[in-house]
């Protein structure tokens, strides 16, 4: 490997692990140093997430996610079977979806019944104004689920 500071080592060994998937032992080899070196850089620093979580952070990422998604679907295209469980997948993905920050339809509409019942006990000109835009918002929002 040359000479390479351990610091440089562990820098090298971190990205081969959480990014490329090898194991220690490999690591191990092509750094030039010991599994158990490894494991304990593995183990993190003081204050640091641990490899294995941060590799298993950077597998459900959804960019990462992407680009499993691609290449599965490139492999089908070039007339290989399916990897994926596409019926696993689709459930995964509600998931996902319920909690990635999206907000169903059902649910804005019960949040802007709740405002607008509010509203109305407050200004009640200004709560008819809302409820046409309030409309528009979930039916513009039905149209994208």
């Amino acid at each position: 490997m040359g000479k390479l500071t351990n610091e440089k080592k562990r820098t090298l060994a971190e990205r081969m692990f959480i990014n490329d998937g090898m194991t220690a032992k490999a690591i191990a080899m092509e750094l030039e140093t010991t599994e158990q070196t490894v494991g304990r850089w593995r183990k993190g620093g003081k204050g640091e997430k641990d490899w294995d979580t941060r590799r298993a952070e950077l597998l459900s990422a959804p960019h990462k996610i992407k680009e499993i998604l691609t290449k599965e679907l490139q492999s089908i295209a070039e007339g290989n079977k399916p990897e994926i469980d596409a019926d696993a997948l689709s459930k995964v993905g509600k998931v996902l979806e319920g909690i990635s920050g999206k907000v169903s339809t059902q649910i804005v509409l019960s949040a802007f019944k709740e405002f607008d019942n509010w509203m109305a006990e407050q200004e009640p000109e200004t709560a008819i104004l809302f409820l046409d835009w309030h409309k528009k918002f979930i039916l513009y929002k039905a149209s994208l689920e």
